[in-house]
């Protein structure tokens, strides 16, 4: 299955490119904005588990790549790598924003733009879930970043990660009575 699937995702970075090669003969690359991001990821056996839908890194931390215009005039730097949250909800306002577009007040999501730009940006993010395909896998999640709180809905379970030191989400700090304090913080 993994070998599939980064098959897949070989095949998609070779189709990028001739987007990206089409833009540049066309003399158009420097006039678009492009965003790379998918939807989800896949647990790819990751906690014993495959598919989408869990709040689990494999799923839920997806790739979001720009790639800005210089007729933006931003300063940042291309090609770096940012550990702002930013999540599918913010698609819309960067392109908005890309077009000189004022982004409706009720609108969720902010302009990616805005990071680049080193504006004030989100400390946390909120994920979640309904029932969907499996009747136990509903969830709500809350990230900094460094850490996420798991707050399974129909069982009141409860995870806690320290993401830093425990990338692959293996250390469940909510079952440690050691760190009770930081479980009723989050």
């Amino acid at each position: 299955s993994r070998q599939s699937y980064y098959a897949a995702i070989s095949f998609v970075d070779e189709q990028i490119g001739r987007v990206l090669e089409a833009l540049k003969k066309r003399g158009e690359l420097e006039n678009t904005l492009i965003i790379f991001t998918a939807d989800h990821g896949d647990m790819m056996g990751d906690h014993h588990m495959w598919r989408k839908c869990k709040p689990y890194e494999g799923s839920a931390n997806i790739p979001m790549i720009l790639r800005w215009p210089k007729s933006l005039r931003i300063k940042a730097e291309r090609g770096k790598i940012r550990e702002e949250l930013v999540e599918l909800r913010d698609v819309l306002p960067t392109f908005l924003d890309a077009a000189s577009l004022q982004k409706p007040e009720e609108m969720d999501g902010a302009s990616m733009l805005d990071v680049l730009r080193d504006k004030p940006w989100r400390e946390q993010l909120d994920l979640e879930h309904s029932r969907i395909y499996e009747p136990h896998n509903a969830w709500t999640c809350l990230t900094d970043g460094t850490h996420k709180y798991i707050y399974f809905t129909l069982t009141g379970e409860q995870q806690l990660f320290d993401l830093s030191a425990d990338p692959h989400e293996l250390i469940d700090l909510a079952k440690d009575p050691e760190q009770l304090a930081l479980l009723a913080e989050w």
